[in-house]
């Protein structure tokens, strides 16, 4: 199956066909990535039904056949998704760039909720190039995230602040980022400037 995509205007056709092979980058870099043990078993479904697993497939992997596997062994599967994953896909949906089509950014989502579970960097787990890649998929598909990330953290350490102060847990880090090598470089005290919101609050009551 051929990709489709959105009808955008003339002047955004061109960074939307690319940003939607950057797209499907990242999902194959997650579902490759869980198929060598790099990422959880569960990233092999992405959290998704099988039926609408092999359509993405279709879409972002039309070079490999897919075998379905029975639906019972999938549920198991699907079973072991952590509530985290979950969280992060409503908290980057909620952040959609309104144009973009829903169904191509609930793929994104649950490729970077996916990879945001992993123990390297962002970009590395997601199968890009670097930072810069993540970074063009945010500003294309996560428009309103992208644009609150004015301290210019990196994107995982990002996601899971915001996700914590909307949770209430604002000491929430992504849970592999003590395994790796920039995490004193990330958390650094002088990097963590306090997200708008808080910054709003603080000036009202000033």
């Amino acid at each position: 199956m051929s990709p489709t995509f959105p009808l955008w205007p003339a002047a955004e056709l061109s960074p939307m066909r690319s940003g939607y092979e950057l797209l499907t980058k990242a999902v194959s870099g997650v579902l490759r990535h869980a198929s060598v043990d790099v990422l959880p078993p569960f990233v092999r479904t992405l959290g998704l039904p099988q039926s609408e697993l092999i359509a993405m497939l279709e879409c972002c992997r039309p070079y490999e056949a897919y075998v379905p596997i029975s639906e019972l062994k999938y549920a198991v599967v699907v079973g072991t998704v952590p509530p985290l994953f979950h969280e992060v896909v409503a908290h980057l949906m909620a952040s959609r760039t309104p144009e973009a089509d829903a169904q191509h950014v609930n793929w994104l989502a649950r490729a970077i909720a996916a990879a945001s579970l992993g123990n390297r960097m962002l970009w590395q787990d997601l199968g890009l190039a670097g930072r810069h890649e993540v970074a063009a998929l945010m500003k294309l598909y996560f428009q309103p995230l992208f644009q609150r990330n004015v301290t210019d953290l990196k994107w995982k350490r990002f996601i899971f602040r915001e996700l914590g102060d909307k949770l209430g847990r604002h000491d929430m880090h992504p849970p592999g980022c003590h395994r790796c090598a920039q995490y004193r470089k990330c958390f650094e005290t002088g990097r963590l400037a306090p997200p708008a919101a808080s910054a709003a609050k603080r000036a009202v009551a000033a």
